[in-house]
C-alpha cells in the first residue's frame, strides 16, 4: 500500500499557475508527492446481512451523499470518490476476512468507515497495518486509549451513551425519574458494552438494575419478556439493533397492552428502528414511552443543507438513503470522508502515511485557522494559502491523543413522522455526577 514519493516544494508562483498545486500549498504543508490519478474508493467496512445488518446502510449513506459534496467540486485533485459496501457480517470471523480483502483488491483505498462494536476489535489492526485512514462506529472502551495511529472515533464511547441513559432515568423529564431499570441488550460484545456502565453509575445514584440479555435476530423473546415483566421495572435501557420491534411488541402483549417506559441508546434514533418498534407497538405508544439520548446536533446550517441535499438525491442510488438525515453515525461519517478529502488536498499527498495526520489538525484547527463548513469552502481556504478548521454537518470535533472526539448529550424524543425532538439537555453537573458514579 506504501509507495515512495519524492518530497515536492511549490513555491507561491508555481502555486498560481493550477488549482491542484494551488492546493498543495494551503494548510502548512508542500510536501506529499502528489494526489495521483483515477477513482478513490472509500470502503464501507459494516454489517449489511446478520443481526446487525442495520447498521451498514446508515453508514452507506453517509459515503454516498459525500461523494457529490467532493466530486462536484473537482473531486481530490481530479480524483473521483466512489463507495463500496464490504459486509462483515457482524461477526469478527467474518469481518477480518472482508478487511483483509477489501484492503488486497483495492489499492486506491483512501478511508474506512464502518467498524462497528460487532468487530472493530478484528479488523481496526488489520486497516491500522495498512496505513488507512478509518472512522469507526465502535464503542468499546478498549479504544478509549488506542494505540492505533490510522483509528479515528468521532462518536463518544458506549460507556458515554450509557451514562446518559442514566441521565434520562434520573434528571429527564416527567415521568422521571425511575429507580428500577432493566437493560434490554444483544448479547454480544458489542451490546453488552452498555450494561456495566450504566449498572455502576445507575447503583450508585440509588437506582436498581437487572440485566436481561437477548439473542438479537430471535423470532420470539416470550421467555426473556415474561422475566422483566416479573422483575416489574419501571424503565427499560435498550438498544436491541433488529429485534426491538418484536421484544416491545411481545412485551406489550403478554403486558396487557401496557408499555413501560424504556429509555434507547443514540443508535435507536434511526428510520429502521423506529419503523420496528411502532410496527409492533403502535406509534403512539412509541412517541408517549420512547426517550433516546443524542449529541448535540442542530441539523442546520450550510454543512447540513449540503449532506441533506446530497442524501435526497442518492435515492437514485440507495432508496433508503434519505431516511438516514437525522441519525448521528451518517453526519459524523459524512464528515470524516470530507476532512480525509481535504487532509489529502492539504498535503498534495494519496500516501496516507503523509496525509493521516493532518484530518486531525483540520478537525481540531490551529491557532488562526479558518472555520469551514463544506468541501467547497475547504478547497477555496487551502488556494488562499490558509490553514483551516473543519466543522461540517455533525459539528465540530476536537481530537484527544488518541483520535477519540467526543462531545455532550442531548435527551430526546420521536414525533409522530420519525423525527428527532430535542427535550433537555444534561446539565454539566449532573453529567459530572452520573460520570463519576461510573468511574470516570
Amino acid at each position: 500500500m506504501k509507495t515512495f514519493h519524492a518530497r515536492m516544494r511549490i513555491g507561491s508562483a508555481a502555486c498560481s499557475l493550477a488549482f491542484l498545486m494551488l492546493a498543495a500549498c494551503g494548510g502548512g504543508s508542500s510536501s506529499g508527492g502528489g494526489l495521483g490519478s483515477g477513482d478513490l474508493l472509500v470502503g464501507v467496512l459494516a454489517p449489511f446481512s446478520g443481526a446487525d445488518a442495520g447498521l451498514g446502510p446508515a453508514y452507506y449513506a453517509a459515503c454516498l451523499a459525500a461523494a457529490p459534496a467532493i466530486n462536484n467540486s473537482g473531486g481530490v485533485g481530479g480524483r473521483q470518490i466512489k463507495c463500496q459496501q464490504f459486509d462483515t457480517r457482524g461477526e469478527p470471523a467474518d469481518a477480518a476476512p472482508a478487511a483483509s480483502s477489501m484492503i488486497a483488491g483495492n489499492s486506491n483505498l483512501m478511508a474506512v468507515i464502518g467498524c462497528t462494536s460487532d468487530e472493530a476489535s478484528a479488523v481496526a489492526p488489520i486497516v491500522d497495518k495498512a496505513h488507512i485512514p478509518m472512522f469507526c462506529m465502535t464503542g468499546q472502551s478498549e479504544f478509549n486509549k488506542t494505540n492505533l495511529k490510522y483509528f479515528h472515533r468521532l462518536v463518544p464511547a458506549d460507556i458515554y451513551d450509557a451514562y446518559a441513559m442514566v441521565g434520562w432515568a434520573l434528571y429527564g423529564p416527567s415521568p422521571a425519574p425511575f429507580h428500577k431499570a432493566a437493560l434490554v441488550f444483544g448479547n454480544d460484545i458489542g451490546s453488552q458494552s452498555f450494561v456495566e456502565p450504566a449498572t455502576n453509575a445507575f447503583t450508585k445514584l440509588g437506582g436498581q438494575v437487572k440485566n436481561f440479555p437477548i439473542t438479537l435476530g430471535a423470532s420470539d423473546y416470550r421467555t426473556e419478556v415474561t422475566q422483566v415483566i416479573a422483575y416489574k421495572p419501571d424503565v427499560i435501557f435498550t438498544e436491541a439493533l433488529g429485534s426491538a420491534g418484536t421484544f416491545l411488541g411481545e412485551y406489550k402483549t403478554l403486558n396487557g397492552g401496557t408499555v413501560t417506559p424504556f429509555i434507547g441508546t443514540s443508535a435507536t434514533i434511526d428510520p429502521q428502528w423506529f419503523k420496528q418498534v411502532s410496527d409492533s407497538i403502535g406509534v403512539d405508544n412509541l412517541v408517549k414511552n420512547y426517550g433516546g439520548v443524542d449529541l448535540g446536533y442542530t441539523f442546520s446550517g450550510p454543512a447540513y443543507t449540503e449532506f441533506q441535499t446530497n442524501l435526497n438525491a442518492a435515492a437514485s442510488q440507495f432508496a433508503d438513503a434519505p431516511k438516514y438525515k437525522q441519525r448521528g453515525s451518517t453526519l459524523h461519517l459524512y464528515d470524516g470522508i470530507i476532512m480525509t478529502a481535504l487532509a489529502m488536498v492539504a498535503t498534495n499527498s494519496h500516501d496516507p502515511t503523509v496525509y493521516n495526520s493532518k484530518i486531525k489538525e483540520i478537525a481540531n484547527g490551529t491557532s488562526g485557522a479558518m472555520v469551514v463548513h463544506t468541501y467547497k469552502e475547504g478547497l477555496d481556504a487551502l488556494k488562499a494559502n490558509k490553514s483551516i478548521k473543519f466543522e461540517g454537518a455533525g459539528g465540530a470535533n476536537s481530537f484527544d491523543d488518541h483520535n477519540n472526539s467526543v462531545a455532550g448529550y442531548v435527551l430526546v424524543k420521536y414525533d409522530a413522522t420519525g423525527g428527532e425532538v430535542k427535550v433537555k439537555e444534561l446539565t454539566p453537573d449532573q453529567t459530572s455526577k452520573i460520570s463519576q458514579a461510573g468511574g470516570i
